[in-house]
């Protein structure tokens, strides 16, 4: 379940990948991802595929400015970057099967 349902533009899809991961991925990687979906990371769908885009609005992100979100991003995203792109991938064509 998306822990950020308030953030409705991608929330069913947080939940599908949240879901996913929770299933067969190591917790230290789900509780990466919910950590930084609770702080307000979204998912865009791109021409190729979703990516994850961090959100500066005061009102629903932790982060500020770009610095703050790339020192978060790089503690805890980066060590998992090859399994979040296998992932997305998978929500990719599962959104477009």
């Amino acid at each position: 379940m998306d822990p950020r349902p308030d953030l409705k533009y991608d929330s069913e899809d947080w939940t599908a990948l949240l879901t996913t991961v929770e299933q067969e991925c190591p917790t230290e990687f789900l509780a990466a991802l919910h950590g930084m979906r609770c702080g307000g990371l979204r998912l865009h769908r791109g021409r190729d595929g979703y990516v994850l885009r961090p959100d500066y609005d005061p009102a629903t992100s932790m982060w500020r400015n770009t610095a703050q979100y790339c020192a978060d991003r790089d503690r805890w995203l980066v060590p998992w970057q090859d399994t979040i792109v296998r992932y997305l991938d998978r929500l990719t064509k599962a959104k477009t099967a």
